[in-house]
């Protein structure tokens, strides 16, 4: 199973962070941010789709999801809920054919007093509906406070969603912090939908905070999660979110952790590089 990474958390810059991923040995890119953390797909700096779309078409790079950050809002926003499904989608799925990235990567909603779950489900069919359009997939991403923050609770909205080509995209660490044993509890929830996976490590901070961690030094328990996704292969590649600063030596350093915990659980299991 290949390693891929968002590409923001090896640099900002987008021609440092090709050449040092590539240094590192990644291939695969999730795309985000470029330049600044303002510059979120799809509006970036004038220049940055062609770059990529050349990195892309000449082999140097391949773009496994992209994520707009739609829907890390609560429903009840309409102004702005209406110009991300009107605008920011549209135009993120056109990005995605172009760079021949198959997912599109987006959030639950953030909670808010008085609205269901109904109309989370209506608006993510909705998304959906926009991104088959476009023969792409969409990957809800779980987050805390969000509708979506567990895997169990992901698991709800998207099998309600009750479309084909919408899933999960899986953070165990997020599920963790959300108060949920993600592996293996949040994991067997989730399991029939699963498109994508963020590897990072985070803890809970009570009463309601969280703290990003390296890999191995957080509550998610790694080794067996994953275990189960090279016994289960329900994903061609997984995805490292380092989500730490330094980035560059934070990344290394999980890289050099993920290295020995993808060797420890194939031992484990009995399963064949």
């Amino acid at each position: 199973m290949e390693l891929g990474i968002i590409s923001d958390e090896i640099s900002l810059d987008l021609e440092e962070a090709f050449r040092l991923g590539e240094e590192l040995g990644f291939r695969k890119y999730e795309i985000r941010c470029f330049d600044d953390y303002e510059h979120r797909i799809p509006n970036l700096f004038p220049g940055r789709i062609d770059r990529l779309k050349e990195l892309v078409d000449n082999g140097t790079i391949e773009v496994t999801a992209i994520t707009p950050g739609t829907f890390k809002i609560k429903p009840d926003e309409t102004d702005q809920l209406r110009k991300e499904l009107e605008e920011i989608l549209p135009r993120t799925c056109e990005l995605a054919r172009e760079l021949k990235a198959p997912t599109i990567i987006t959030f639950g909603f953030m909670s808010s007093p008085g609205v269901g779950n109904e109309e989370v489900v209506r608006r993510i069919r909705e998304a959906g509906q926009i991104v088959g359009e476009f023969q792409l997939q969409l990957a809800v991403e779980n987050e805390p406070g969000s509708y979506c923050d567990t895997g169990a609770r992901t698991a709800d909205v998207v099998k309600a969603v009750d479309l084909p080509h919408v899933g999960i995209n899986w953070d165990p660490a997020n599920a963790e912090v959300s108060g949920e044993a993600a592996y293996p509890l949040g994991y067997e929830a989730i399991k029939p939908w699963l498109l994508n996976v963020h590897i990072k490590d985070a803890i809970h901070v009570p009463p309601d905070q969280w703290e990003n961690r390296l890999i191995g030094d957080g509550a998610v328990n790694w080794l067996g999660q994953m275990r189960s996704l090279l016994r289960d292969k329900p994903v061609r590649h997984l995805t490292l979110e380092t989500h730490v600063f330094p980035l560059l030596q934070s990344t290394k350093e999980d890289l050099r952790r993920l290295r020995i915990l993808f060797e420890h659980a194939r031992q484990l299991g009995n399963i064949p590089e």
